[in-house]
């Protein structure tokens, strides 16, 4: 077997271990030639892994074989044409038989004829303009027969090479050789449709239909083309062979049906084929409808989903889950109002649920129920009202959680369900059911619409909730909702009552109400007459082990630590949860992140810094030019304002004695102008008092 431990190769390894009533030896491949999983290949029932590293000794492998698969999914296609030829020229000493798995791909573009739809009793007709019907078509149905008429798309073109090839291989009487055209894989994990169900397991609102939708795909579970090889292995069949099951599917059947089964009830878009990018568009526009081959059809195929995908939808689920090690986490927390259980339980359920993860509680249950347009609202908001307290009964109170845990995303991702069953006789209702004793089945615990609307007439006996009967029918966990496990958060009533009031938890408006519900959380769940309390349901009856976690003596990072090395001692959830080291390495990228955002932040401060500085300066230099420029016209201004006495002075005391030193000069006519007018002037010093008196005088 090629690459046994490959989506085809493991199923082709589970069913051909033992052919007619006979033990085999199973030789194979791997798809990392020198990496092989000693603990898969023991668990797969292979003997021995061949190594292609040594070409003759690997071809010696594989025709020492009585049956060689190859499988052109995951196959290097030069590497199964060298083997076909090896074979071609090989003389072989016993009966082999060579198996080539392709795929209908091959048939992508082959002329189709049209037929109208027959036996679709659900099928609209098409009504045009002019109204006349017109009755929708649909591919007529391909056989083997039709072999020679295929016509492969270009990325198959080589595909339908090899198949010719392997047909051609009618050297040997000895040889045998068979081309399985299997439709689009399903099952096991999934490989095509792995993206559909994760999205649905996840609850991601990316599904989406390609423009028209109403193309037929033909598909098929991988277990049945494993077993359809091992006929081929076991009797005289067909050169060519068709391996799709009896379902005819169209590409919305399909991913509505997924939805429908795993994630919330929605009605997927359709969208326009080249607004969408997929590694499987061309497969999901396929547009064929396939018969099985004779072996298929025969009454003695022992068919693993004969009816196809949507009839086996949640046996095909449970596979996807199972393979991809996906659990469901299924655990109810139980804490006294102001506990702060609600931030605990908000990361415990964001840690394992993923995106918007299913953490109920009942107040949201029945907000959900008495949404306008949600089923039964107005009878339930019309029965709230009648009820005493505007408390429902017990068995109503079940019915609405009970069937929020039976919803897709319950049953395949789980819940975290917090302050709910509030009291052992709630617990014992919601996880429990009734068994008659004389047929020894589940007994209907809750009648039907109907009778729920009847009851809801008259109001409910005061003691509904604990009256017990001696003849009570017996009773039995409910696995499809019972918890896998179940948190006590512990904490005293001062520490409640202090974090309520300082806003850190909630539970209670004022001091009477949380007074009111820490009383009735300590008579159900801390009884001192005797009485069973809530956990002990769990403990006793669910066989469930109890964390109880004193929230006062650690921090909320500690309790929740504990959840977790509580939750993972029975298994670790895979969950495409990240793994520790990609966790690490995530912390890390944002620590870097961190530190680099940080160093651009310094780092534009101080270009910032530097920016204010130099604008600083530049304003700086501004004003001291403007400064100076005022000292310069301020003291030009009191120079000029000094000027004037001064002038006055020179014109009263200076200039009668120059003018007259002058004229003297001017008469004498001295050798020396300048030494006549000097001494002149010290001669005649004196005679200013007089000419300044008859100045004042004359003023």
């Amino acid at each position: 077997i090629n690459n046994v431990d490959s989506y085809v190769g493991q199923a082709l390894c589970a069913d051909l271990r033992r052919v007619a009533e006979v033990d085999n030896k199973l030789l194979g491949t791997v798809l990392a030639d020198e990496k092989a999983d000693a603990a898969m290949m023991e668990r797969l029932g292979v003997k021995r892994v061949v190594s292609q590293a040594d070409r003759p000794r690997y071809l010696s492998d594989v025709l020492s074989c009585s049956l060689i698969v190859y499988d052109l999914h995951t196959a290097n296609l030069e590497e199964v044409e060298a083997v076909i030829e090896h074979l071609k020229l090989a003389k072989l000493s016993h009966n082999t038989t060579f198996v080539l798995i392709s795929s209908v791909n091959v048939w992508a573009r082959t002329k189709k004829e049209y037929v109208p739809v027959e036996d679709e009793e659900d099928e609209e007709e098409e009504e045009p303009e002019d109204g006349e019907k017109i009755k929708r078509q649909q591919p007529k149905s391909f056989t083997d027969a039709d072999l020679l008429r295929r016509i492969p798309p270009p990325a198959f073109e080589r595909w339908e090479y090899v198949e010719t090839l392997a047909l051609s291989l009618t050297t040997s009487e000895k040889l045998r050789t068979h081309v399985i055209s299997a439709g689009i894989l399903y099952g096991n994990g999934e490989h095509t449709f792995n993206e559909i169900f994760k999205a649905a397991w996840l609850t991601e609102p990316t599904h989406s239909i390609l423009e028209p939708g109403s193309n037929f795909i033909p598909c098929v579970h991988v277990r049945d083309v494993a077993r359809l090889v091992r006929v081929v292995a076991s009797s005289e069949v067909g050169p060519y062979l068709i391996a799709v099951d009896k379902a005819r599917l169209t590409q919305r059947d399909i991913v509505q049906g997924i939805v429908d089964e795993m994630s919330h009830k929605m009605e997927v878009p359709m969208r326009p084929a080249e607004e969408v990018s997929s590694d499987f568009k061309d497969v999901m526009m396929l547009d064929l409808i396939m018969e099985p081959s004779a072996p298929m059809q025969s009454k003695d195929f022992q068919w693993w989903c004969k009816k196809g995908l949507l009839v086996n939808i949640k046996k095909v689920a449970d596979e996807f889950c199972r393979w991809r090690r996906l659990r469901p986490l299924k655990a109810v927390v139980m804490a006294p109002p102001g506990s702060g259980a609600e931030r605990l339980c908000t990361r415990f359920a964001e840690h394992y649920l993923h995106r918007n993860p299913p953490h109920l509680r009942y107040e949201g249950i029945l907000q959900d129920a008495l949404k306008p347009g949600a089923k039964s609202s107005e009878t339930l908001r019309a029965k709230l009202e009648e009820s005493p307290g505007g408390k429902l009964s017990l068995k109503t109170r079940t019915r609405l959680v009970r069937s929020r845990l039976l919803s897709n995303v319950c049953r395949y991702r789980g819940y975290i369900l917090e302050g709910y069953p509030t009291s052992h006789e709630e617990a014992e209702a919601l996880f429990t059911e009734v068994v008659a004793e004389e047929e020894g089945e589940v007994a209907a615990e809750e009648n039907e619409e109907e009778e729920e609307e009847e009851e809801e007439s008259a109001p409910p006996a005061e003691d509904e909730d604990e009256e017990e009967d001696e003849s009570a029918p017996k009773r039995r966990l409910n696995k499809a909702v019972a918890p896998e496990f179940c948190i006590v958060i512990q904490s005293s009533e001062e520490q409640c009552k202090r974090r309520i009031f300082e806003g850190k938890a909630l539970g209670a408006n004022n001091e009477a109400e949380f007074l009111q519900k820490t009383l009735e959380y300590r008579r159900e769940n801390i009884p001192d007459d005797g009485r069973a309390g809530t956990s002990d349901f769990f403990s006793d009856t669910a066989g469930v082990q109890v964390l109880r976690i004193d929230i006062d003596a650690c921090t909320e990072a500690e309790a929740f630590q504990a959840i977790r090395v509580h939750v993972e001692s029975r298994g670790q959830f895979f969950n495409y949860l990240p793994s520790d080291e990609f966790l690490a390495r995530e912390r890390e990228k944002e620590i870097i992140l961190v530190e680099s955002t940080e160093d651009q932040r310094e780092e534009r401060l101080r270009q910032e810094r530097l920016a204010a500085e130099e604008l600083k300066l530049h304003e700086r230099a501004d004003e001291e030019t403007s400064r100076r420029r005022v000292i310069a016209e301020s003291e030009a201004s009191l120079l000029e304002n000094e000027t004037q006495p001064l002038r006055q002075y020179l014109m009263n005391n200076v200039v009668p004695t120059l003018t007259e030193g002058l004229s003297e000069v001017c008469k004498q006519m001295p050798d020396d102008p300048i030494e006549y007018l000097a001494q002149y002037l010290f001669a005649h010093a004196q005679d200013i008092a007089p000419q300044l008196e008859a100045a004042a005088s004359r003023s």
